[in-house]
């Protein structure tokens, strides 16, 4: 036998031999796990005791160890009991996220406990890494990626038992640490558990989003001088999704934690990864003095900034696609402009990026803002991980002589390059208000997004002019203006619709007045200028609308329109289990005009309603014209958030629009 065989046989003995020693350490590891998971199984209560839910969470555990250069490493342990088949869809395929450039992940169980005692694992081919379904044609980002492990054997009583770990390759030493955890979801858990272990001595700061679920945690010190901190609640409920309400973030128990000295170091260390991609080059300059040759133009017309930064802002958010990847998601990986301008795409950090390099290239000052939108901002616990957003905060001189970006640094204007449905100098109503943090190197403290633009006018008007036949036949034309809120409505569900998706939606809208009615024509305006408020409408005709009998017509005055106010639709239901998000406060108004035939007259109008609670107001009202009726009401929302308590007075409100006895009317033949 050769030197060189002789060795590879030895190491294949030593290899052998490491591989029992490890299989015998990993199989001693989980018994604890194996004992807990049964007295789980025993302890479960059937589909009885959550008849709301597909199924029930046993356990789930998050154990975060952070290692002496603040790297973290995550394993998860979830244990969940199927009731019916939403619970197997929901569960089915359990998905791990991970950025594959920075991160490895390991499925160290996954099988199926099924209801005779018998066991499945998933096959091989079962457990698989893919690209997150946001960037499947996006190459730039394809370290965002998904580990999906497919479960088999699934059926009613099934428990499925699931875990996971998360840890990073090898790196630099990190400035801190953090994290936010969510206790709670929308299906029901016995048990929720968070373990964060740190080296021995090291201090960070931890609280919770709101005060009611404060929940101190047990330390233990651990071997290899490690302390552990443990958070548990048990029971926690099921939250039911429902339409228009806050996020879930928003209504469940969330811890917060950080070893970050303050907001400065956070503003400090984001600002430092954001700047790796900002760079100027001769074709970013040459972009923006093209994009801004026309409003910069020393002709006739002023030098107006205001419209060369509006120009390069719709060239960024219009001419790029965008990759919608929450801040932070696959990692920061920053590209530079040259290389977006090239992709013709980009997710929050790469638009934002390119709108900034022209900006500055245009002689404006423009900075990233990191903003929450789904979080509440614990402040006295400065954690990077709340922020899910990135938009731009630029600086802009109105054009008065003399005066600089400097000079206007009290009013920003707030840029984001993926409103593209959004009415520029509007503000996304997910982002109004909520808590953000500048990255100009300077303020480094907590601020808060505008609550809406200079010029934001958050109001629909819908106009109609209707006429009725003697025989009852209705037709009549709608029209729609809006602005704000309601535009950036519109635009998101029409814009990208075919002329054929268009005229099935519109036929849903003829089949809401009556059914029998059409429309017979309908337009948009150029739903692709975000400089120029949406107005669109329709011509219809119902025939038979009004009952005729005994000499009097009569109809109940429907009020269709391209744009509505989506409260109607919330408090349709009688139940309700979850505040009511009413973002942003704005109005809505709809006027009609109804011409009566020749010979018949009006008999008796409803009387007027009017409702006013906190928060909410709506007026109706009929009044005769010279030739009919006038029907009109307002809606006006006049605060962001409905509380449990709350809905009965704000469905009563809207209510009294809808009630027969403000929409029947009655005319004599």
């Amino acid at each position: 036998m050769s030197t060189k065989a002789i060795h590879d046989a030895r190491c294949r003995m030593q290899g052998a031999k490491w591989a029992v020693v490890l299989a015998s350490a990993f199989w001693f590891l989980p018994l604890g796990l194996a004992a807990e998971i049964d007295d789980l199984k025993k302890a479960a209560p059937g589909r009885e005791a959550y008849p709301e839910a597909g199924a029930l969470i046993l356990l789930d555990r998050r154990v975060v160890t952070i290692d002496k250069n603040n790297r973290a490493t995550t394993e998860r342990y979830l244990v969940v009991k199927i009731f019916e088949d939403r619970g197997r869809d929901e569960f089915g395929d359990i998905t791990q996220k991970f950025n594959r450039d920075g991160q490895v992940v390991e499925v160290l169980e996954a099988r199926t406990h099924k209801p005779d005692g018998t066991m499945a694992k998933p096959e091989a081919r079962a457990i698989s890494d893919v690209s997150a379904p946001e960037v499947f044609d996006a190459m730039a980002y394809t370290n965002a990626m998904l580990k999906v492990v497919s479960f088999p054997a699934l059926e009613k009583d099934a428990v499925i038992e699931y875990r996971v770990r998360v840890k990073p390759k090898r790196g630099t030493r990190e400035d801190g640490f953090s994290g936010v955890v969510r206790f709670g979801g929308f299906y029901p858990a016995l048990k929720r558990e968070f373990e964060l272990i740190v080296p021995e001595g090291v201090s960070f700061r931890h609280d919770w989003t709101r005060e009611e679920d404060a929940v101190q945690p047990q330390t233990r010190a651990l071997p290899g001088k490690r302390t552990s901190y443990v958070w548990q609640i048990n029971s926690t409920p099921q939250i039911t999704e429902e339409p228009g309400m806050p996020s879930l973030a928003r209504l469940v128990p969330v811890l917060v934690y950080s070893s970050y000295r303050d907001w400065t170091q956070v503003a400090e260390k984001l600002k430092q990864e954001f700047d790796q991609g900002l760079t100027q080059s001769p074709e970013v300059k040459r972009l923006a003095d093209s994009l801004t040759a026309g409003p910069l133009s020393r002709g006739p017309a002023p030098r107006d900034p205001g419209l060369a930064a509006r120009a390069i802002f719709l060239y960024v958010t219009q001419k790029f696609r965008s990759i919608r990847l929450d801040y932070g998601d696959a990692g920061y990986d920053a590209h530079k402009p040259d290389q977006i301008l090239q992709w013709k795409y980009g997710d929050c950090r790469d638009k934002n990026c390119l709108l900034i390099s022209l900006l500055r290239a245009a002689g404006f000052d423009a900075f990233p803002v990191i903003v929450s939108r789904t979080l509440p901002v614990v402040k006295s616990v400065p954690c990077p991980d709340v922020f899910d957003w990135l938009a731009t905060m630029a600086y802009v001189p109105t054009g008065t002589a003399g005066q600089t970006a400097v000079d206007n640094r009290q009013s920003p204007l707030f840029l984001d390059p993926f409103a593209e449905y959004h009415l520029y100098g509007t503000i996304p109503s997910d982002q109004a208000g909520r808590e953000a943090l500048v990255l100009d190197g300077e303020s480094a403290q907590l601020s808060a997004v505008p609550p809406k633009g200079d010029a934001q006018t958050d109001l629909a008007i819908t106009r109609a002019e209707l006429s009725l036949s003697a025989t009852g036949d209705l037709a009549g034309t709608v029209l729609t203006e809006v602005g704000g809120y309601y535009d950036a409505r519109i635009r998101a569900n029409w814009r990208n619709q075919t002329l054929s998706d268009r005229k099935r939606a519109m036929a849903q809208t003829a089949s809401s007045i009556k059914t029998g009615a059409q429309i017979d024509t309908f337009w948009f305006s150029d739903l692709n200028d975000l400089t120029q408020p949406v107005t669109a409408g329709f011509r219809f005709s119902a025939p038979r609308y009004a009952v005729t009998q005994k000499g009097e017509l009569s109809l109940r005055m429907a009020s269709p329109a391209i744009a509505g106010e989506p409260l109607f639709g919330i408090v349709a239901s009688g139940r309700r289990t979850n505040p009511v998000e009413s973002r942003p406060p704005r109005k809505y108004s709809y006027e009609c005009s109804l011409k009566l035939p020749s010979g018949v007259k009006v008999d008796i109008l409803p009387d007027s309603v009017a409702a006013s609670h906190e928060g909410i107001s709506t007026q109706g009202a009929w009044s005769r014209t010279a030739d009919g009726v006038r029907f009109a009401y307002v809606v006006g929302v006049e605060k962001d958030r409905f509380e449990m308590g709350e809905f009965a007075e704000l469905k009563a409100a809207l209510d009294a629009l809808n009630r027969a006895q403000f929409r029947e009317v009655y005319f004599l033949k």
